[in-house]
């Protein structure tokens, strides 16, 4: 299988790298009871990555320069698009906006509905 790379030579995280990093957040959301998810979220997002993400390898990195995303482009992306943003369209669509944003991560470069409204990619470190 081919890891499709971006015009900056970085390689893509595959779909099931990107699931596997969403599973692997949302299982130490709970083992921390969120408070420790939070606390380390805030200093990964420093890096373009959240607790899973830094411990997979994976960077959130801007869709046009292929340079990681820091603090306030990674906690908007988090809270704000994905978070907030995701739960109202999820809301208001009953629930189709999560299907349509996970499965788009099977088209052009793994790059998911909260990932373009971002102008965000996931690439490997």
């Amino acid at each position: 299988m081919l890891i499709p790379v971006n015009p900056y030579g970085y390689s893509l995280v595959s779909a099931g790298g990107r699931l596997g990093a969403r599973l692997l957040d949302g299982l130490l959301l709970i083992v921390t009871l969120g408070i420790g998810w939070l606390i380390w979220s805030c200093i990964t997002w420093s890096n373009g990555q959240t607790p899973a993400k830094s411990l997979l390898g994976h960077v959130v990195a801007d869709v046009n320069t292929g340079e990681a995303f820091g603090w306030g482009r990674m906690a908007f992306r988090s809270l704000v698009v994905d978070g907030l943003l995701g739960w109202l369209l999820d809301a208001v669509s009953c629930g189709i906006y999560f299907w349509v944003d996970s499965f788009m991560v099977f088209g052009d470069r793994q790059r998911t509905l909260h990932d373009r409204m971002a102008g965000s990619i996931v690439r490997h470190v």
